[in-house]
């Protein structure tokens, strides 16, 4: 789906289908529409970048420096893969958010668990940090900005649990 998303061919379930060497019907087996689809594919790629960011922690490496790192990627995939973006922005779970800021909810509530806070508000926090980011990164996709400087805003918008630098 990002090969054919990059080549500006992510046209149709077809064209999905046959590039990914399934059919129609196995497309269906897993997914309702085309913008779930997109939808995962996006998630799949964000949970390896915060796995990543993780890992470098781990290794040492300031946390700050790696969630920018990532978040300079995101912008950067965003932009590369404008048709996936679109598709995966326009897919409604039924949940709070709607795609991608969706995307970035799940993410924050992997950093909230991390972070070790404990808060009666947390899905709130977690939620209005999701929408706030969404907006910086979808913004600065759009935008032909400095995708390290998009980045660097938006780790500085971010609330200090998500800006901790170790696990408590």
């Amino acid at each position: 789906m990002h090969s054919q998303a990059r080549a500006g061919e992510l046209t149709s379930i077809s064209s999905l289908s046959e590039s990914a060497g399934i059919t129609r019907a196995t497309f269906y087996n897993h997914f309702d529409t085309f913008e779930e689809a997109a939808w995962f594919a996006i998630l799949d790629s964000f949970d390896h970048l915060i796995a990543q960011a993780f890992e470098r922690r781990d290794e040492g490496i300031e946390l700050a420096v790696a969630a920018i790192e990532n978040l300079r990627t995101i912008v950067e995939l965003l932009r590369a893969e404008p048709q996936l973006f679109h598709l995966a922005d326009s897919y409604d779970n039924g949940s709070d958010l709607r795609g991608i800021a969706e995307i970035i909810r799940v993410q924050n509530r992997i950093v909230w668990v991390d972070s070790g806070d404990d808060s009666a508000t947390a899905e709130v926090e977690i939620t209005y940090a999701a929408a706030g980011l969404y907006a910086v990164l979808s913004m600065g996709a759009r935008s032909e900005d400095d995708a390290g400087e998009i980045a660097r805003v938006a780790h500085s918008l971010l609330p200090d649990w998500m800006r901790q630098a170790n696990r408590n």
